[in-house]
């Protein structure tokens, strides 16, 4: 199964939230039930990278790893971050299809991922652990709003868009 919308080619230019940025390692991914799913690495070559996952179309998610150091407690079906208790509410096996570039999050050799969601007042975690191995990696999950995440050709086409309507609206108001 494909993707419906626009996927990133690794050095692609992209915009994030206003700020360019450029594709510098894609993991393509896909469930049990066949469904796709994409990673993105992004570097504006300045600040922190940004790891995006796109799923079902142009919906995307931003995770945000925790530190290795930061470690959240582990117990059950629970997870605990100071204290926020997080219940585990599903598990994704994903099946590692293609890596490019600078491998986003989880290991290049990584054959299949185990994503375990967990929800709590405070949003959702995802733990992530590689098959074979005792790695593990947490991640704060938040969903990106429609229209954040664009093609720089698209971003420069709804900008002139929008300066478009901004100019008929002040010729109408003459």
């Amino acid at each position: 199964m494909t993707l419906d919308s626009e996927t990133f080619d690794i050095h692609a230019e992209t915009v994030f939230r206003g700020k360019p940025m450029r594709v510098m390692g894609r993991m393509r991914l896909e469930g049990a039930s066949g469904q796709i799913s994409i990673r993105y690495f992004l570097s504006d070559g300045e600040g922190a990278p940004v790891l995006l996952e796109q799923v079902a179309g142009a919906r995307y998610a931003l995770l945000r790893p925790f530190p290795p150091a930061a470690r959240p407690h582990t117990k059950g079906n629970t997870i605990t971050v100071g204290v926020e208790r997080y219940t585990l509410v599903g598990v994704r096996r994903l099946k590692v299809l293609e890596v490019l570039g600078q491998a986003p999050g989880s290991p290049a050799r990584a054959a299949m991922l185990v994503s375990g969601m967990f929800e709590g007042l405070m949003g959702t975690l995802m733990r992530e652990l590689v098959l074979g191995s005792d790695q593990q990696v947490y991640y704060l999950v938040r969903p990106v709003a429609t229209g954040e995440m664009l093609s720089a050709p698209a971003h420069a086409a709804a900008r002139e868009a929008e300066s478009r309507a901004a100019g008929a609206g002040d010729a109408d108001d003459d």
